[in-house]
């Protein structure tokens, strides 16, 4: 079996799972002589795109997104101007970089290649997209899978269709600002060991998956796998209108789920959220919190912990 395998078969992102690794490009670190770069990427460039800018950044202008993530070490940022990019780069990234578009968000679209299974994949310890658009186009894999070290999205506007967010075991995500939409699974899926912070964020009109798999329909906004818990910090985001639950945890323990449901009975009868002991002790022994979310119209109910 091993001789008839190929060196291609080993970087094929087709293969999916938690445990799989994405990316096997080195990390390239810093430059030699320890300067940062700033990427401009534009057809043309102006002084006016760089009026605010100080005067001693080293600049590298390109017209094409992946050019510029070639050429990227830790360090470096990449602004992008209004326009339509796709970058292959952008499912290889373990550099410490900041990628943010300039103008409206609505502006600076990037695409995936339908060609490909992935769009946006990190381990880079810390990286960071602002300001801009990912429409998803034909990719199966998750419109951005965080494999491991922290990735922050901010101010972004995510149009998935295929699989949502996926933050893998051991890795971390922040979620500020943005917009889920269209996932066929959850929006933003959180693997047992996570961490993740959403604030101020709108996930809706995802689970548009059509199974008979009851576990997947219940899939909605947010989907914890327990066991070991992820964490996950949730503050004033909006989760509506999506065709599973607004947010699912995933728990195997039939004891805990018992424990679970007399805790969400308790809640829907007495009205009040906040003074519920017992679900807050489910959520303090999964290290979720929440705060000032507004959850509603999912088809499914707001907020459900199901066994696998």
């Amino acid at each position: 079996l091993l001789g008839k395998l190929r060196w291609e078969d080993c970087l094929s992102p087709g293969v999916h799972g938690p445990f799989f690794p994405r990316i096997l490009r080195r990390r390239k670190g810093k430059r030699e002589f320890g300067k940062t770069i700033t990427h401009i990427v534009a057809k043309v460039m102006t002084t006016e795109m760089i009026k605010d800018l100080s005067s001693d950044t080293l600049l590298q202008q390109h017209d094409d997104l992946d050019l510029a993530l070639d050429n990227c070490y830790s360090g470096d940022t990449v602004i992008i101007f209004p326009g339509e990019y796709q970058a292959a780069n952008l499912a290889l990234l373990t550099d410490d970089i900041i990628i943010k578009g300039v103008g409206k968000r609505e502006e600076i679209m990037i695409t995936s290649e339908p060609s490909r299974d992935s769009f946006v994949v990190s381990k880079a310890d810390n990286v960071k997209l602002m300001h801009l658009s990912l429409i998803q186009q034909g990719t199966v894999d998750g419109i951005v899978v965080v494999e491991s070290g922290h990735m922050t999205l901010e101010n972004c506007i995510l149009k998935c269709e295929g699989t949502g967010v996926c933050v893998l075991t051991g890795a971390a995500l922040t979620i500020t600002d943005s917009e889920i939409t269209g996932a066929q699974g959850a929006g933003v899926e959180l693997y047992p060991g996570s961490i993740a912070i959403l604030e101020r964020n709108e996930i809706h009109h995802c689970n548009n998956l059509r199974t008979s798999d009851s576990s997947k329909s219940t899939l909605g906004g947010v989907n914890m796998k327990v066991l070991p818990a992820p964490k996950l910090k949730m503050t004033n985001n909006h989760i509506y209108s999506n065709k599973g639950y607004g947010v699912s945890i995933l728990q195997p323990t039939e004891q805990f789920f018992i424990v679970a449901e007399e805790a969400l009975n308790k809640r829907a009868a007495s009205g009040d959220k906040k003074d519920d002991k017992m679900l807050f002790k489910v959520m303090q022994n999964l290290n979720l919190e929440m705060n000032n979310n507004k959850i509603e119209a999912n088809v499914k109910g707001d907020i459900r912990i199901v066994t696998s």
